[in-house]
């Protein structure tokens, strides 16, 4: 969970930083995003996408929220499995070696399924946070597509401040505040259709 925002921003550095876009004619988008100076590329800086993206935002929160849920879960099944290797402590000496053999092996055998089931349980986290990933991507790459048919950019860069691939980046040809606007506008208007 607390490598979320960097995952995020290598799929953005991803999406953003090496898409190609060269197209003839289209309809207008509204997004109102031109060329600066003329220029056919432009970038996106990615840092600022993932801190302002309202999909982006939202879509941390529902992690955090079913990491939150999932440790609890996880943590109330420890319990209850510790509280069963204390009862069976409390009764050891009553007991006949076959029963104590026989409460180990049930104890292990909870044991390991308890650990499969947090294995399970963070892969199927693991899977969705794949997926939404992915529409991240999607939306992203179809916003700066269909905007584009209008812009004609012939390169859409991705900037990140720390650890990306461009050193520099002329502020003239940033469209990052188009940009977002555009998807959060579509986002807002996907949410409150649903």
């Amino acid at each position: 969970m607390k490598n979320l925002p960097l995952i995020w921003c290598a799929v953005l550095t991803l999406v953003v930083g090496f898409l190609i876009y060269k197209q003839n004619g289209g309809s207008s988008s509204g997004a109102g995003i031109v060329a600066a100076n003329g220029k056919h590329i432009v970038f996106v800086n990615t840092d600022s996408l993932l801190t302002k993206y309202d999909f982006y935002k939202d879509a941390q929160k529902e992690f955090e929220n079913k990491g939150y849920r999932l440790q609890v879960d996880l943590g109330q099944k420890e319990r209850s499995l510790q509280g069963e290797v204390a009862a069976i402590q409390q009764r050891a000496s009553a007991m006949t070696q076959a029963e104590l053999q026989a409460a180990d092996l049930t104890l292990k055998k909870k044991g390991a399924e308890l650990q499969q089931y947090s294995q399970q349980k963070q892969a199927e986290l693991g899977q969705e946070q794949a997926k939404k990933n992915e529409e991240l991507y999607n939306n992203i790459r179809e916003y700066i597509k269909k905007i584009n048919k209008d812009n004609k950019f012939e390169f859409v860069l991705g900037y990140s401040r720390i650890g990306g691939g461009i050193l520099f980046a002329d502020e003239s040809v940033d469209v990052t505040e188009k940009i977002l606007d555009g998807l959060n506008k579509e986002y807002a208007a996907k949410k409150s259709g649903k």
